[in-house]
């Protein structure tokens, strides 16, 4: 994967009323490159607990923008973000500790993060861990649980199903019916269960 990639994309909304302001503020400076005022404003959002102002906060962290480069700290505030329900955050954090950016390099942090946002709904998130569990890298091996989540990442359809589609019919060529099946069921059980997300 282009680690480039793994941060390019900022996604998701979370704007609450008494600090929607800031957020806001701090993503139209950034847009123009005023970090300074975009920093601030996103310091105030992330204060009165917005996780997106946190996982942007820690983009400014990551990039060094109007603050010394910072990779712990960074980390720290993806993890709060993470924790909060971002599901941006529980993503990178996945791709940071699987690839040891800014990080040392972690199966078991990495796949713990893969695991939470795929348990929140992250297409990405769902197949990277659906790899974790097949191949039992920094979790134990287990096939079904991995039918399960790339089922679950290929629901979502488009391009990025697509995009996965090849590797999906690979692994499932090494499996078993059954293990298909079951990892199926297990997909439209988790699915049925976490419908409020779509």
């Amino acid at each position: 994967m282009n680690v480039s990639k793994a941060f390019g994309i900022l996604c998701g909304f979370v704007l609450l009323p008494g600090f929607a302001g800031d957020l806001e503020d701090g993503i139209k400076f950034h847009e123009r490159n005023n970090f300074v005022k975009a920093f601030a404003s996103f310091q105030a959002a992330a204060a009165n607990g917005d996780r997106e102002a946190l996982r942007r906060l820690g983009f400014m962290y990551y990039h060094g923008e109007s603050v010394p480069q910072d990779n712990r700290r960074a980390v720290a505030l993806f993890e709060k973000a993470a924790v909060a329900g971002d599901i941006q955050s529980a993503s990178n954090l996945g791709k940071m500790y699987e690839f040891g950016m800014g990080v040392a390099q972690d199966e078991k942090r990495a796949a713990m993060w893969h695991l939470r946002g795929a348990e929140l709904g992250d297409a990405d998130s769902q197949f990277n861990i659906s790899v974790m569990y097949y191949k039992g890298q920094g979790i134990p091996q287990d096939r079904i649980e991995a039918a399960k989540w790339w089922t679950l990442a290929m629901l979502k359809g488009g391009i990025y199903a697509e995009r996965i589609r090849p590797s999906v019919e690979s692994a499932e060529g090494k499996l078993t019916q059954a293990e298909i099946a079951e990892g199926r069921r297990r997909a439209a059980e988790w699915a049925r269960a976490n419908e409020s997300r779509k």
